[in-house]
């Protein structure tokens, strides 16, 4: 059994297990809304998200955050669905446990259990954290007296616990391309937190920099959650009981110009939502060709709409509205998430499907014959048909005591004496049959393919056809690489660059 497939279970098996510890933490640490447990919450929230009359289990779900779609008379509570999908994704990750400990070392059951638990639990909570966080505003904004009581538990331990499991497991899997990755996950972080009005968030006493001339919003007095939450309730319509930011009160104007510069921050605040959703998704998913090109594709949408909607403020020019700092600073954000996502596309090497995991012997050598003499020449064999190999291997003997040097030979060097077991060592030489790619390897390679896959001493190779001597082998060396992960620790690296060499060649 492989010690890196080991040891990759083991970082998944161990990081899966603090994950799930964390967010059982979340549901059962009495620090919900500052004393109670959040798991005594979730009879109100299911029935309050599937519209069931309360049986009165558990407690009243504190934390409410209806959304009213589009001028809808009835709205529906966010955070209720938000907290019974948390509660689904714990009990379904208790229950993977199982696989993920059950699982050998030489699959990938334990790692794409644990990605798959951790990755909607991310996605989950980051929900949650953005609700909250615009509850904290909307009563800070609303100078309610009380203080407001964070979730910490679900923050901080839940959240914050499965997303630093699954960067660890990232960087473990991914290295370079897991860092990559990070990278992108701490801009899309930084991006989400520009859609919040940071001067409320962190206390500040102003919303002005450079003496006046620019705030540190999206635009005017306004933040992008705001924004995008007034064009779902309202859509380009006028205010309701429910929001009463509209597109007349926020840009002054109901023209096309308004209704563009709307939509555009909107669109573009959604965007960076779920750009950074998928952040979170990418950080222990695979990366391939297909994948870097949607992120080019969503980070170029993002960046767009951003400068669409610049342009439009600056077009509208009314009511004192302009782009704030941080619709520029998300903008770089996005236009930086770009540029790294289009390198990674334009660099992209691509890597056949392996079997990094397949079971692989730990020796694939067998050399139990022992022979001192040369072996007898093999006769000229057709290319088409197949020869044993053969070679000499290392011979291990006793010299016999030194005859007396003859007269004749009196003028040569004497021989020095040895005592002990001398070992003599023959070089090995191939006698089997060649073609042009055998031709092109050394000795010892020519030795060791012969043994991998003209005789097949470790048995038949499913999915790899056999190797014709002098035929068209272009099926065996693409078979080869496809099936790459389950030979490479078999074979030399000299051996490896000739078959790739080989593989290039025949394309």
């Amino acid at each position: 059994m492989s010690t890196k497939n080991q040891s990759k279970k083991y970082l998944s098996v161990v990081t899966y297990c603090i994950a799930l510890i964390c967010l059982l933490l979340g549901f059962f640490l009495p620090v919900f809304n500052g004393k109670g447990l959040l798991f005594m919450t979730l009879p109100d929230a299911f029935c309050t998200t599937f519209g069931i009359s309360d049986p009165n289990l558990g407690d009243a779900l504190s934390r409410e955050h209806v959304i009213y779609f589009f001028g809808a008379t009835k709205g529906f509570d966010m955070m209720a669905l938000v907290v019974t999908l948390y509660g689904l994704i714990t009990a379904v990750g208790v229950i993977m446990l199982i696989p993920v400990l059950a699982a050998k070392s030489n699959k990938k059951t334990a790692n794409a259990c644990a990605y798959f638990v951790e990755v909607v639990a991310a996605v989950i909570l980051f929900v949650f954290t953005v609700i909250e966080i615009q509850l904290y505003l909307g009563e800070v904004g609303s100078n309610v007296t009380t203080e407001f009581k964070w979730d910490y538990g679900v923050i901080g331990i839940a959240f914050g616990g499965t997303l630093l499991m699954l960067i660890i497991q990232s960087l473990g899997y991914k290295k370079g391309s897991g860092f990559m990755k990070l990278v992108t996950f701490i801009l899309g972080a930084a991006g989400v937190l520009c859609l919040f009005s940071i001067p409320t968030l962190f206390s500040l006493k102003s919303n002005a920099v450079f003496d006046g001339k620019l705030f540190i919003t999206m635009f005017a007095d306004y933040n992008g959650i705001q924004t995008l939450e007034a064009l779902i309730e309202n859509g380009l319509g006028k205010a309701t009981i429910a929001n009463p930011l509209s597109l007349e009160f926020m840009f002054g104007s109901t023209d096309v110009m308004a209704k563009v510069a709307f939509v555009c921050i909107g669109a573009g605040v959604l965007m960076a939502l779920v750009n950074f959703a998928l952040d979170i998704m990418a950080i222990g998913a695979s990366t391939k060709k297909g994948t870097l090109a949607i992120d080019v594709i969503r980070y170029l949408i993002e960046a767009l709409l951003l400068i669409l909607a610049v342009i439009m403020v600056f077009v509208l020019n009314n009511k004192g509205l302009r782009p704030g700092l941080l619709m520029y600073v998300l903008l770089a954000i996005a236009v930086v998430q770009l540029i790294i996502a289009s390198i990674r596309c334009a660099v992209y090497q691509p890597v056949m499907k392996t079997e990094e995991n397949a079971e692989i012997p730990e020796t694939y050598y067998d050399d139990t014959i022992a022979n001192a003499a040369a072996p007898a020449p093999v006769a000229a064999q057709p290319q088409s048909q197949y020869v044993q190999p053969v070679y000499l291997q290392p011979v291990y003997a006793s010299p016999a005591a030194a005859p007396a040097p003859a007269p004749a030979a009196a003028h040569a060097a004497a021989p020095a004496n040895h005592t002990g077991e001398i070992v003599y060592t023959a070089k090995e030489v191939y006698h089997g049959p060649t073609d042009s790619f055998i031709a092109r390897l050394t000795d010892s390679e020519k030795i060791e393919f012969a043994k991998l896959f003209l005789e097949k001493i470790n048995g038949p190779y499913a999915n790899i056809p056999d190797y014709v001597i002098g035929g068209d082998n272009k099926e065996f060396f693409s078979s080869l690489f496809i099936y790459l992960g389950k030979f490479r620790p078999l074979i030399s690296d000299g051996l490896m660059n000739k078959i790739y060499e080989e593989l290039n060649l025949l394309n």
